[in-house]
């Protein structure tokens, strides 16, 4: 292909370089660079950003060499490069249920209703910004397996949304309707205690029933435990979780100058409350767990898409419309029981719309202020012509797209 664009003139190319004898300094890249005539080509074209898809067969089924971190970047200095494999009967099932769910979202409208411009700058974990477009084209999800084992990993990887905070969260629509976010409540320690027998779904895992250190409050103590439990969960060693954790900390914040002996206070604490976690904790049961998280996560998103309704994951967490989350919380139930055999708890910080009718049995003028509080959606006049384009390209080219017969 470059050599026919060169022919045409379309393009220019510079040959790169490569020394085979070790001294890299004579090293150089190939370059390629467009020409004017194809800059002329290009001129006056509209096209819809959506309007370009990816390729029908692009693999969404990864086994990686390397660990990825919460956005399914590798983690390490050294590149991570994917595994060639051969198929077996579950990685086609994999992929065949990965890529309905693709198909759903490409005919999905998602967008944060509050945005003007539909950008996002992030800090990325070695400090570099990152711009994230919040667009109908960053919807692509994989799933990656880590340490070239299919046991290890396996979590869903690549939508937008697994790049925002949750106050943005809380404002994104699917198909033009409010959403809430239901996550299950310490995912991980959870299964962990289920595993051991001793899961208590009314008990808060991270309270401690007391103080540890004078400067944070009980509040600030849970958050603490929580994330240090997490980071111990994944850690090989005591010593690197506790790194971990200050690494996960924002800069300049009270938590972030935890010395080693405090954070090694709050650990005794939780394990004299939990012994039967001692021997899990700081024993890299992180991408273990991650599977078993996926299969959960799997198993709730191929229910939704037979059901022909939308459904984002942000791993242990699921956004769908506020008229579907009775019917998430079931499913949620369902694959817990199905995967770890426990009925694990779930909680949701806004209530949704099932939620407010019941509220209205109790307290109708309550639940008028929470249905405009909460269903109400600010709509920017950016948010309405992005929608309009979207719905009229998909009539256009999709007449049988799953949710325009609202519109």
């Amino acid at each position: 292909m470059i050599v026919e664009l060169e022919n045409a003139y379309l393009i220019n190319v510079k040959g790169g370089s490569y020394n085979r004898f070790g001294d890299t300094k004579g090293n150089r890249t190939t370059r390629v660079k467009t020409t004017g005539l194809l800059v002329m080509h290009f001129e006056g074209l509209e096209v819809p950003p959506y309007a370009i898809g990816r390729h029908e067969d692009i693999e969404c089924i990864i086994l990686n060499d390397k660990d990825t971190n919460e956005f399914g970047e590798p983690i390490g200095k050294k590149k991570s490069k994917p595994i060639e494999y051969h198929d077996t009967p579950e990685t086609n099932q994999w992929r065949e249920e990965l890529t309905a769910y693709n198909n759903q979202l490409a005919a999905t409208y998602i967008d944060i209703v509050s945005l003007e411009e539909p950008t996002i700058t992030r800090l990325k974990s070695n400090g570099d910004k990152q711009t994230i477009g919040i667009n109908q084209n960053g919807k692509f999800i994989r799933r990656i397996f880590s340490r070239g084992d299919w046991m290890f990993n396996g979590r869903f990887y690549g939508g937008w949304w697994q790049q925002i905070g949750e106050d943005l969260r809380r404002d994104i629509t699917l198909n033009n309707l409010p959403t809430v976010e239901v996550d299950y409540k310490g995912l991980h320690a959870s299964i962990l205690a289920a595993e051991a027998g001793q899961y208590d779904r009314d008990k808060d895992i991270y309270n401690l029933g007391e103080q540890i250190l004078h400067q944070f409050d009980m509040d600030q103590q849970r958050k603490i435990v929580k994330l240090l439990v997490l980071t111990a969960i994944n850690a090989k060693t005591q010593k690197s979780a506790f790194s971990a954790f200050r690494d996960d900390c924002d800069a300049g914040t009270p938590e972030k100058k935890l010395t080693n002996n405090e954070l090694e206070q709050y650990l005794t604490k939780f394990i004299q409350l939990h012994p039967y976690l001692e021997d899990k904790l700081c024993a890299d049961q992180g991408v273990r767990l991650m599977f078993l998280d996926s299969q959960i996560t799997a198993m709730i998103i191929n229910n939704f898409v037979k059901m022909k309704k939308p459904i984002l994951s942000v791993h242990d967490s699921y956004i769908v419309q506020t008229t579907d989350v009775d019917q998430l919380k079931n499913e949620m139930k369902k694959a817990s029981l199905a995967v770890v055999n426990t009925d694990l708890s779930v909680e949701q910080e806004i209530p949704s719309y099932s939620d407010i009718i019941r509220m209205q049995r109790l307290d109708r003028d309550r639940s008028i202020d929470t249905f405009k509080e909460v269903l109400s959606m600010k709509k920017t006049t950016q948010y309405k012509e992005r929608l309009g384009e979207f719905i009229s390209f998909r009539h256009k080219y999709y007449q049988d797209t799953y949710w325009l017969y609202h519109y």
